[in-house]
Order: C-alpha cells, then structure tokens, then sequence
C-alpha cells in the first residue's frame, strides 16, 4: 500500500536497446523481480512493428495476425490486462517498477507529462488508463501487482500514424461482431506531428531528466539489462515467445457468448466433456486480469482459493468475484441446455 511519509533510497534507469519484443518483456519482468525495498524504476524501450495484446485478450479478435506477420510483425501478449497496441521501433515504451509502499500512479504519469512538457506538449490523462492531447490519444497504460512490487506500463506514439496502427489492430464499431470483444477504438495522435523535435531518442532524454528530478533525493543507479541475470533473462524470453502463450491454447468452446464481467465488456467461452464443464476461458480489456483469471477458476472449481491481495489490488473483493462465478456459471448452463 502507498505511504506519502516514504521516499526512495535507490532509482534504477534501464535504458533497453534490444530489438526484440520477447527480449524486450524478459528484460521487464526480470527488472520487477530485481527491485527492491526503498526503490523505483524506469526502464525504456521500443519494439520493430508488433502488436502487443492483453492477458485476457482473443488475439484473433484484436489483431489481423496473418497480415503482421506477412508483414514481418510480431504478435506478443503481455501479463497486464487491457487493450491491444501497436508499437514500432520509432515509438517508445516505458515501464515503472516500484516497491508497492512507493508506488504512485501520478508520481508515473507526472514524470511523462514532465517530459512531453519540453516540447511544449500539455498531456492530459484521460479515461480509465490513457493520455491524449486535445483529446486524441498517444498512449495507453496497463498496470500489474507483483509479490509486493507494482508495475505500471504504457506506449507513446511518436510516429506511428492512425493508418498504421488500424491496419493491424481489429477494434470494430461493434465490439461484439463475431463475439469477440475487441478493444476500444480511439482518435489517435503521433507525438511528432505536434512536435517535430520528438523522436525515440530527445524524449528518453527527457524521460530519464524528469524521472531524476521527481527523486531528487535518491541514488540514481543506470542499470545495463545484463545486470538483471542473463539466465532469469532467458527462461522470461522462453516464456514470453512460446504459440501458446501469445496466441491462446487452441480449445473447442461450445458455448460462447457476450456478456459483461467485472464491469467490462467480454465474450465468455465454455467446453464440456459431455456434461461436465471443463474449461471457461473469458476474453476482455479488463485492467483486472487475476480477477478474471479467478472468475474463470471459479467457475469450474467453485471451492477454489482466491488470491486476494492480487485481487483486491485491482479493486475487485472476494465476494464480487465469487458472485461474479456464480452468475456466469449459471448463464454457461443455459447457454448449453439452449443449444
């Protein structure tokens, strides 16, 4: 939990230049398991052309993933919730890590609308998790509680224009076309359209200058990716590239349909052996993805543990989940006996 009476000790600066997505998530999730009582990070980083779903996402029903990769894109999915992104090389990603008593969402936002400040940019939060400018969006943030540390991530784009990102990602006026719940869709700006003197490299100048003036007070560590472990590195690269992973285990649901759950629009897939209800898996842009994952578990294993910190640190209590199971449970039932 934040306490405003604590200040850092130590902050870390990662500055990755790998040009691989896999290398790139690797590189972050070793960063959280590295930091450390008293302590705050930065890393910074950019991926060639890919599209980067969120934990409970359908990757076909948020990406043309046949086209990215004809194109010679990638497809990643990360271990927040939310929506889809597209990144290219020329736009940047940042990524805080922080000891959960120091861990502030505006202290994270008030260093990136410190840097676009710079250039004369009045960045805006806006929505559930976004920033725009006059209302067009230029980035999305996503957000992870980790064994007492929490993560918050985003994109900025800064020359990927609305064309590009529409060609691959898939967010329909209709979010239930085909019962897939896309992600929504957005009026998109390119960071160096309003300024032309952004580019990757002058705004993770400006990111690193407004991360240590925020901790004026603490150690300023610059920390090369090797220093988190090479072999942590590569079992998160394992990790993180494999099919089922990022494009979803292959099931046959026989039951499908939209619904709502913890609030956000989804589409909820079920499937038996004969009878009995074996698997639920719940496609969504939730920012709860232990939630959902619960709600999933639940459903099937009724008497099943809830991780509670992890769920009440995305704002969602134990009974709302249970009820939630409870209710889909039923819905699948009669979905079933419908068919």
């Amino acid at each position: 939990m934040y306490n405003a009476n604590m200040t850092a000790e130590k902050i870390y600066i990662v500055d990755s230049r790998a040009d691989n997505v896999f290398v790139n998530q690797a590189v972050e999730a070793a960063l959280t398991d590295y930091v450390g009582k008293g302590s705050v990070a930065l890393m910074l980083w950019a991926n060639p052309d890919t599209v980067v779903i969120g934990r409970n996402q359908d990757a076909y029903a948020e990406c043309r993933v046949d086209l990215l990769e004809s194109n010679g894109g990638t497809l990643a999915r990360r271990l927040s919730g939310g929506g889809a992104v597209f990144h290219n090389v020329c736009d940047l990603n940042f990524t805080f890590v922080a000891d959960e008593q120091l861990f502030s969402k505006d202290d994270d936002f008030d260093v990136v609308t410190a840097a676009l400040a710079k250039f004369g940019i009045k960045a805006e939060r806006s929505g559930r998790n976004d920033l725009t400018v006059d209302g067009a969006k230029f980035s999305g943030n996503a957000y992870r509680y980790v064994n007492g540390k929490k993560l918050h991530h985003g994109t900025l784009i800064i020359k990927s224009s609305p064309e590009e990102v529409a060609r691959y990602l898939t967010p329909p006026s209709d979010k239930f076309a085909g019962k897939s719940v896309k992600s929504v869709q957005s009026a998109v700006v390119a960071l160096s359209s309003l300024n032309p003197e952004i580019t990757r490299d002058s705004l993770t100048v400006a990111l690193k200058e407004s991360f240590v003036e925020k901790y004026k007070d603490a150690d300023v560590i610059f920390l090369p990716p090797t220093a988190l472990g090479a072999d942590a590195v590569i079992n998160y690269v394992a990790f993180f590239a494999v099919d089922d992973w990022r494009y979803g285990k292959k099931t046959e649901f026989s039951v499908r349909f939209a619904d709502t759950v913890l609030g956000r629009n989804a589409v909820v897939n079920a499937a038996f052996e004969g009878d009995a209800l074996k698997e639920v898996r719940i496609d969504t842009d939730s920012l709860a993805p232990e939630s959902v994952l619960t709600v999933e578990k639940l459903i099937t294993e009724p008497t099943a543990d809830i991780p509670e910190r992890e769920t009440a640190e995305e704002g969602v209590d134990c009974d709302t989940v249970r009820l939630e199971a409870d209710r889909l449970r039923a819905r699948i039932t009669e979905e079933k006996n419908a068919v």
